[in-house]
């Protein structure tokens, strides 16, 4: 596979509009004692993929969160995502079946933008690696095969996106869940709303019939 798929080039606006992801670490640090009462996890393997043009060193504070709630976090372990969909499916489908064969269980993944369009192709050429994917401001493109997805899926999004339009990460297809947060693209890992609907989802798994914030 060689397919290098991009989010659209955010505008000197767009930019600004995303810096008020700052605000939320004062929120984050906030509702820390609040989120580490969430359902614990029971050991289940949980990987993170990171967005494009950053790596794992990006998705820390959510890995960390996770790790406390009981959960074997980790990163996608394959350095920068450069954007090239085709072959970060291919590397990280290697990755993933080592990570399975070591846990003995399927594993979730989380991706953050761009990760989450390599979380996705992954789950739908290889359901049975996935336990489910929850993606954070994912842009959805034309699927890189024809194979439905098999697995539970949860898209956040946000109508404050100013990266990825929120209409090009919603996810129609049944028994996909659609939940709405207020974060700009870039806060995603770090809002305390995203932690916990992530939190969540990873408990109980995406059920068809769940609440879904899509509208429009």
């Amino acid at each position: 596979m060689n397919d290098r798929r991009r989010e659209r080039r955010p505008s000197l606006a767009d930019g600004a509009g995303e810096w008020a992801a700052v605000g939320q670490v004062p929120r984050l640090v906030a509702q820390a004692p609040w989120l580490l009462r969430e359902r614990r996890g029971r050991g289940e393997p949980v990987v993170v993929l990171p967005g494009r043009g950053v790596g794992d060193a990006s998705t820390v504070a959510l890995r960390g969160f996770l790790t406390a709630l009981g959960y074997r976090c980790g990163g996608w372990g394959l350095g920068v995502n450069d954007g090239n969909v085709g072959a970060a499916v291919d590397r990280f489908t290697t990755v993933l079946e080592m990570i399975v064969e070591r846990h003995g269980a399927p594993v979730a993944l989380v991706g953050q933008s761009m990760g989450g369009t390599v979380a996705r192709e992954v789950a739908r050429a290889r359901p049975d690696l996935v336990a489910q994917v929850i993606t954070l401001g994912g842009p959805i493109f034309s699927p890189l095969s024809n194979r439905p997805l098999r697995v539970p899926m949860t898209v956040v999004y946000s109508r404050a996106d100013r990266i990825v339009p929120y209409p090009r990460s919603l996810d129609r297809a049944p028994g996909s869940t659609n939940v709405e947060v207020t974060s700009p693209h870039m806060g995603m890992g770090i809002d305390p709303d995203v932690w916990r609907v992530v939190a969540r989802q990873l408990r109980t798994g995406a059920e068809p019939g769940e609440p879904d914030g899509a509208r429009g």
